[in-house]
């Protein structure tokens, strides 16, 4: 299916199996697109302003330059999927599961990633502030040279992390259960006010 370019603009669209499929520059906003399949699909800068796609899945999906304000990806499952220079400030991805995922140079402010389990994402250069990693797993996740001023990170274990410094340490939240890579230490202004 080729929906290039197309505006499906609320519409109840979930349940479906959209493997392979054209959705680049699509203006799919407030629309429902929950538990579906866009494997191999491309959805190159294509328009998920609150769109509901909890419970869908995403392999080997093209999101490059995507745009998902207050989106919900509740649940979803990304692997081997490019999500690099897209824009997801405070959407919701709680309980969702990354597999090698490019997040690279990608605007994340405000997400919500609690509960979820990322395994080799690349959040290189990334704008992660605010975000928050509470009750996450993160193995092998990159951040190298995010931006993470009052990202949270309380209870969080960061030992299997990848370039993370004292710098972006200082500049987050944290908490006494916070754990550390080796040669970092918590932030003195841990845990951070509300």
């Amino acid at each position: 299916m080729d929906w290039t370019g197309c505006k499906q603009i609320s519409k109840l669209l979930g349940g479906s199996d959209y493997s392979g499929s054209r959705f680049d520059d699509a203006i799919l906003t407030l629309s429902k697109i929950n538990d579906s399949r866009f494997d191999g699909a491309s959805l190159v800068k294509a328009d998920l302003t609150r769109v509901d796609a909890s419970g869908s899945r995403f392999r080997s999906a093209d999101l490059t330059k995507a745009i998902g304000y207050r989106a919900n990806f509740d649940g979803t499952r990304f692997q081997n999927a490019t999500l690099t220079k897209s824009e997801f400030s405070r959407a919701s991805f709680r309980k969702a599961e990354f597999d090698a995922v490019d997040w690279s140079k990608s605007e994340l402010a405000r997400v919500n990633f609690n509960g979820a389990r990322l395994t080799g994402v690349d959040f290189g250069f990334s704008n992660l502030s605010r975000a928050d990693f509470s009750e996450t797993d993160l193995d092998g996740v990159n951040f190298d040279g995010a931006y993470t001023y009052l990202t949270r990170f309380e209870g969080v274990d960061l030992r299997r992390v990848k370039q993370l410094t004292q710098a972006q340490v200082e500049l987050s939240c944290g908490d006494s259960e916070t754990r550390l890579p080796e040669g970092l230490r918590a932030s003195g202004s841990w845990p951070c006010s509300e």
